[in-house]
């Protein structure tokens, strides 16, 4: 199981130890960099760091909405913080998330219609995008977008991967091991985006505590979706990537794939495995199609 954090500055984390927590399996942290176009601490003073450890890393925007009649900064504002804060991505960073939820009571808390809320969070994409030349990370969950945004399809997200919200454990002493956590289920993939493996992380607990490395606050654990076989939507995007044409982009993940990914690894320095884990992922990412 391939796992890693995400957090923020509101989880109380002090005295944080990247090197210990790479050393007990961690390969990747997440962390809020800005909340509508407030930067987050714990970014600016962390984001280094993660990096000197040998972790993947990436920062996100958690996209503010209007709520309970308070207005929020316009979506392109709160991107180009984002983009301020983040800087230059360096090689093998994530691209940025965009992290689409509604917090509280829902989409009824801002007033807003679905196709309102769809519009808010394409604008705030949009900048993304011009800026770096790619879609970024998506987090969201099958509940949101059934509940809140009724299941609607937009096709300028789905080529946008999927960080999904599911949590099987609840939150307290961190989960990393046992039969339970083996048997864990899949997250549950939004209609829009089709094959149920079409996901890359799964953030599987919430408020977890005693994860090594953070002797204080708490984070959100998660496992991420490596490939390596099958067939569908998620091996399209790999191949995407790889530069094929699209009429070479059929979906199997066979050996002239695997050859692909491997000659790919070797090209950016990486283990030539033939496996799409976090690494190969975030330089994957990073391909303009």
């Amino acid at each position: 199981m391939i796992l890693g954090i995400d957090t923020a500055s509101i989880a109380g984390n002090k005295a944080i130890d990247w090197t210990a927590a790479k050393a007990s399996g961690l390969s990747f942290a997440i962390l809020r960099a800005t909340w509508g176009d407030a930067v987050d601490t714990l970014f600016v003073k962390e984001w280094d760091h993660i990096r000197e450890a040998g972790l993947v890393r990436g920062g996100y925007l958690f996209l503010r909405y209007p709520k309970g009649g308070k207005k929020a900064p316009e979506p392109e504002a709160q991107a180009r913080a984002l983009i301020q804060t983040i800087g230059a991505p360096q090689p093998g960073d994530l691209p940025p998330t965009l992290d689409l939820e509604f917090p509280g009571d829902g989409r009824a808390e801002t007033g807003m219609t679905v196709g309102a809320c769809l519009d808010w969070a394409l604008r705030a994409r949009g900048v993304l995008k011009n800026a770096y030349g790619v879609e970024p990370i998506l987090y969201t969950s099958r509940r949101v977008w059934r509940d809140d945004l009724g299941d609607t399809r937009n096709d300028d997200l789905v080529e946008c991967p999927l960080w999904l919200a599911r949590y099987p454990f609840a939150k307290g002493k961190v989960v990393r091991a046992g039969a339970a956590f083996d048997d864990m289920a899949d997250p549950p993939v939004p209609p829009p985006w089709g094959d149920a493996d079409n996901w890359w992380i799964h953030q599987y607990q919430g408020d977890a505590v005693g994860c090594p490395g953070f002797p204080t606050g708490n984070v959100d654990m998660n496992r991420f979706n490596p490939l390596y076989e099958g067939h569908g939507a998620r091996v399209k995007w790999v191949q995407r990537r790889l530069d094929w044409s699209e009429l070479n982009c059929d979906g199997d993940f066979d050996a002239v794939t695997k050859t692909a990914v491997k000659n790919f690894q070797v090209e950016h320095g990486l283990v030539p495995d033939g496996i799409v884990g976090p690494k190969t992922f975030a330089y994957l990412a990073w391909q303009v199609v």
